[in-house]
C-alpha cells in the first residue's frame, strides 16, 4: 500500500490494470482489493480528483465504466398481458349464449320424465 502510493499518476493506473505479457495476461501488482482500499481512503479525505505522491487519491478516469443496461418494459403478470385476447375470447363467448342456455333449456326439459296428461297422452300401448 505505501509502495503503490509513491508512484506517479501513470504508475498507479498500470499497477491497477491486468497486463497481456507474450500472450498470457498476468495478474494487476494491486489485487481489486486493495483498490477499493484506495478509492474509499480518497472519499474519505477528499482526495477524489487529484493524485499525490506520497498522500494518495483517485482519479475519475480510474473508475470501471458503468454498465449499459437497455431497459425494456417489465414483464408483468401473465393476466395482464394476456387481458386484450381474453376481452375478445369473453365477448365472442357471450354472443353464442343465448343458443347454448335455449339448447340446455330443451335438453333439461327432454330429460324429466312426463307426468299427469303428458304422460297419459303419449303412451303407446293402450290398456
Amino acid at each position: 500500500m505505501q509502495r503503490f502510493l509513491r508512484l506517479s499518476a501513470a504508475e498507479a493506473e498500470a499497477a491497477m490494470k491486468p497486463k497481456l505479457v507474450d500472450g498470457k495476461w498476468m495478474q494487476p501488482v494491486i489485487s481489486g482489493r486493495k483498490v477499493a482500499m484506495v478509492k474509499k481512503h480518497a472519499l474519505r479525505n477528499g482526495l477524489v480528483g487529484t493524485w499525490e505522491e506520497g498522500k494518495g487519491g483517485w482519479l475519475e478516469s480510474w473508475d470501471r465504466p458503468q454498465k449499459h443496461h437497455v431497459m425494456r418494459p417489465l414483464k408483468g403478470h401473465k393476466n395482464q398481458r394476456n387481458e386484450f385476447e381474453r376481452v375478445k375470447k369473453v365477448q365472442a363467448a357471450l354472443e353464442a349464449m343465448p343458443a347454448k342456455i335455449a339448447e340446455h333449456k330443451k335438453a333439461v326439459k327432454q330429460a324429466k320424465p312426463l307426468k299427469g296428461l303428458d304422460k297419459w297422452l303419449t303412451e303407446k300401448e293402450t290398456y
